[in-house]
């Protein structure tokens, strides 16, 4: 997994449907939905387990991004024990991790194929985008967003 040096944050008050319902988090532990998205300039793509992305997380990247079409691969929610990590695998190639490093602070942690490929050390207050090129002219987003 090769990625380049695109990291955004998407404020103004991002809202995103969720699927899943998870247990609330315990007294001190912080949530956080993780999302692998395929970036393509193909309207149907050849997997029929991809979903198409929410319209509204869509236009945010259509704003910074030049794909057409953006695809979920995996949605996954993340629980982080104060002053602890939690970790999931989104695909056979990726996985996050998320430290708390007390509030505001927050480590993020992208493993491609098990090996680390990026560190991030910042608040995540709204949503964090990490991204990367794929072959045939795609790409790769991790999108993280605090619930």
């Amino acid at each position: 997994m090769r990625t380049i040096s695109v990291f955004v944050p998407l404020f103004l008050g991002l809202i995103l449907p969720f699927e899943m319902i998870a247990a609330e988090p315990k007294v001190g532990e912080r949530q956080f939905e993780a999302q692998l998205i395929w970036g393509t300039d193909k309207e149907k793509p050849g997997d029929p387990e991809l979903k198409p992305v929410e319209p509204e997380l869509v236009e945010r990247l259509q704003k910074v991004f030049k794909w057409k079409y953006y695809y979920q691969v995996k949605r996954e929610v993340i629980t982080v024990p104060t002053k602890g990590a939690g970790k999931v695998t989104l695909s056979k190639k990726c996985e996050v991790e998320v430290r708390d490093l007390g509030k505001p602070m927050t480590e993020v942690k992208l493993f491609g194929e098990k090996k680390l490929v990026k560190r991030i050390t910042q608040a995540v207050t709204q949503c964090l985008v990490m991204a990367g090129d794929d072959r045939n002219d795609t790409a790769w987003f991790v999108v993280l967003t605090p619930k």
